[in-house]
């Protein structure tokens, strides 16, 4: 498929050169080759292959400040390194329960947190999701014990 087509200054036996810029492709193996055309016919360069092995989120972190075990706490999502995303989903126990939008910055850090609070007495499972237009990664599940809801100690 042509991706780009310049017009370059007839100024042989000088060099010639061009660029061309490539961005948002998704995981995986692309070739590539340039044509050059003049009035004496076309040339092929040889293809090239270019491997695009980063372009989905790198792996995001859960995190939680529930050291008292109540039902009132924060999840917080970091990822520390590599591509980012443009959407943050958190799920608890597997239902959806946040939704954010991130400003990608890659390959800056990013972070969000989800305010929790109410949960009565008993184990919730967290897992996020991070996601670019080159796809998704998930994070691993974080598991979160809480001892007695906030509405038993007041």
């Amino acid at each position: 498929m042509l991706i780009d087509t310049q017009t370059l200054a007839d100024d042989a036996p000088n060099p010639q050169s061009a660029v061309t810029s490539v961005s948002g492709r998704k995981n995986g193996a692309y070739r590539y080759y340039a044509e050059l055309i003049n009035a004496y016919g076309t040339t092929r360069s040889d293809e090239w292959t270019v491997n695009v092995t980063q372009a989905e989120p790198a792996e995001p972190v859960l995190a939680n400040d529930n050291w008292d075990g109540d039902g009132s706490y924060s999840v917080n999502m970091n990822l520390w390194w590599g591509t980012n995303g443009a959407t943050y989903r958190l799920y608890e126990n597997g239902v959806l329960i946040d939704t954010q939008t991130l400003a990608a910055q890659s390959p800056q850090a990013q972070s969000a947190a989800t305010p929790i609070a109410g949960r009565p007495a008993g184990i919730y499972e967290y897992r996020c999701e991070i996601e670019n237009d080159a796809g998704t990664t998930s994070s691993e599940v974080m598991v979160v014990t809480v001892n007695e809801s906030v509405a038993k100690q007041a």
